[in-house]
């Protein structure tokens, strides 16, 4: 299937493309602040984001593999982005997201996270999906509990450099 527009009440929610990259690369993927937790290292040129857009755009008709943009339906400006992919180590579907600062603490990831999981559990038939993150990442951490996940237990994981590991929390949602 197709990554296809979903939308919420304040963000549309659409695949990236390498167009964005500019746009990406200067709202959050060179923001120290928002690359600190995440599994993607902090990108020092514009050049790195358009390398993991085109593997977005590669990705696009996967069906184990669906991220989207979002973009704030006020102002038409892209902040962020999250999405849903096959997990083997847990056998599920794993929910990942991120946002540039200035939105941070709005309620936006929680919106769009809302409507992913409707596309995941009624769309692809999803019934069970994890989520984690790292234990001083508290945003995530009041996102994750909000969408309805349950604690499962204490984790880790790494960056996909290898330079950064951290200690999660792990969560399960059913549906």
């Amino acid at each position: 299937m197709t990554t296809p527009i979903i939308e919420s009440q304040r963000i549309l929610l659409r695949p990236l493309s390498v167009e964005d990259a500019e746009t990406i690369f200067r709202n959050w993927t060179s923001d120290e602040e928002v690359a600190k937790y995440m599994r993607w290292d902090l990108h020092e040129k514009v050049e790195e984001t358009k390398e993991w857009l085109k593997m977005e755009e590669e990705n696009i008709l996967r069906e184990d593999n669906y991220t989207w943009g979002f973009v704030l339906k006020e102002t038409n400006e892209l902040i962020g982005s999250g999405g849903i992919f096959f997990n083997d180590t847990h056998g599920c579907f794993e929910l990942g997201y991120n946002i540039m600062k200035k939105y941070w603490g709005k309620g936006l990831v929680t919106e769009a996270s809302r409507e992913i999981l409707k596309f995941g559990e009624r769309e692809i038939n999803i019934k069970k999906f994890f989520s984690a993150h790292a234990i001083e990442n508290i945003g995530s951490k009041r996102v994750i509990e909000k969408l309805g996940f349950k604690y499962l237990k204490d984790g880790e994981y790494e960056s996909f450099s290898g330079k950064k590991k951290y200690v999660t929390r792990d969560y399960i949602l059913e549906v």
